[in-house]
């Protein structure tokens, strides 16, 4: 297992954003932010050190780490600086990316998993990592798949939300106090659900109504509440923290969400993006650094937006001109502006016009072009970057040797 820092706290593992696009469901929040279907990709996603993409012809490909097996590909256990062919999967319509594990959706709304399952994410009780893809069970109807670190969740064509997973403070919402769970069970009092993202510790529901609830860990007030902060020994066991799901008062008319480290997101139907819980780094976008921000506020200088994403410290947003824009954490050239220092304020990715997905990694990011063409920046240690190196970028890099894709074009 790879133990890495995020945002300051040291994990086994790091948050991923997963990657949606256009399933069974929809293609909100945190990690696949969408305005349509490019080229031969459909849907991009990110793990902890990896990314995915998925074909037109129902095909996924990987790149990047690939120390739990997560890459797919039976190959080495090695990390691979270009994308490979996930083996034995076909009619694939989305995939997600998790701390060290993926998980392929197919058209007949069956979920796929592999990579590791040191806390039960395969769901098969075996608590050994896997690199070929195998059906996780008594799961159907599936329309929606969304990852935190360690923990999976699954949205139905009936409206409910189902996870396994590590559940070490409640985030796996079922109101069971159980560390593990190997098998997919339903979350409490949710219906009408239409997506789902996760933090490191917690999870985020918008259902059908525009409302959003959250559960799981709040030390930094992620869930919308008091919060009490961190302790002089770290995390605390319980802070606060709830195993069922709860609404964010005053967050209506949301059309989006997101999940960063221990922040959440939300785009309203208006074109503005709101933001609460860990603002170390200024996750939260409107200029002001707080330990933990309970009550959502508005990330300053956007307006427009049509989707958003998020990283393990840093927040993406597309706007309708096909811009990209972000902040919070840069110091391995995340935020895609030339620069390597964070931002408490937006700023436009460089190089990037008529994007139509963007997706937030561990401390990457990736953006799909109209015409097919996949870039990347940030952190690269492992070549989740999938350009041919291991080398960081802070400006967009292509992403290389994915079938299909157009020529390199002049910028």
């Amino acid at each position: 297992m790879r133990f890495v820092a995020l945002c300051g706290l040291l994990l086994a593992g790091v948050l991923t954003v997963s990657g949606t696009g256009p399933g069974r469901g929809p293609a909100e929040g945190p990690g696949s932010a969408t305005k349509g279907q490019a080229g031969s990709i459909v849907s991009v996603a990110a793990g902890a050190y990896s990314g995915y993409a998925v074909l037109s012809d129902g095909h996924v490909w990987a790149w990047g780490d690939d120390l739990e097996g997560q890459i797919g590909d039976t190959g080495p256990w090695t990390s691979r600086t270009v994308p490979v062919e996930v083996k034995g999967l076909s009619g694939v319509t989305l995939v997600a990316g998790s701390g060290n594990s993926a998980y392929a959706l197919l058209k007949n709304g069956t979920v796929w998993a592999w990579g590791s399952d040191s806390q039960g994410e395969l769901a098969d009780q075996q608590f050994t990592a896997r690199q070929t893809p195998s059906l996780v069970p008594d799961l159907s109807e599936v329309r929606n798949v969304a990852t935190g670190a360690f923990d999976v969740y699954a949205i139905r064509d009936d409206g409910t939300a189902w996870s396994w997973g590590d559940n070490s403070f409640g985030q796996l919402g079922t109101g069971s106090a159980a560390a593990v769970s190997t098998v997919p069970k339903e979350l409490a009092h949710l219906t009408g659900v239409v997506a789902v993202r996760a933090g490191t510790s917690d999870g985020y529901a918008l259902l059908r109504d525009g409302t959003v609830w959250v559960w799981g860990d709040n030390s930094l007030r992620q869930l919308g509440g008091s919060g009490c902060g961190p302790t002089r020994t770290g995390r605390p066991e319980a802070c606060l923290a709830s195993n069922v799901p709860h609404q964010i008062p005053g967050l209506t008319g949301i059309v989006a969400i997101a999940a960063g480290g221990d922040s959440g997101y939300a785009l309203r139907r208006d074109g503005t993006v709101w933001a609460w819980g860990d603002d170390e780094f200024g996750e939260l976008g409107d200029g002001v650094r707080t330990l933990g921000q309970g009550r959502p506020v508005r990330v300053k200088g956007l307006d427009h937006v049509v989707a958003i994403a998020a990283g393990s410290c840093s927040a993406y947003a597309l706007l309708k001109n096909g811009t990209v824009w972000a902040w919070g954490r840069g110091d391995y050239g995340q935020l895609g502006n030339g620069s390597s220092s964070g931002r408490s304020l937006p700023v436009q990715v460089k190089g990037l016009a008529d994007i139509v997905q963007v997706v937030g990694g561990g401390d990457m990011a990736f953006a799909l072009e109209r015409d097919g063409s996949l870039w990347s920046w940030g952190a690269n240690t492992l070549g989740q970057l999938g350009d041919g190196s291991v080398t960081g970028r802070n400006v967009p890099v292509r992403v290389l040797g994915l079938p299909g894709w157009p020529p390199p074009k002049k910028r």
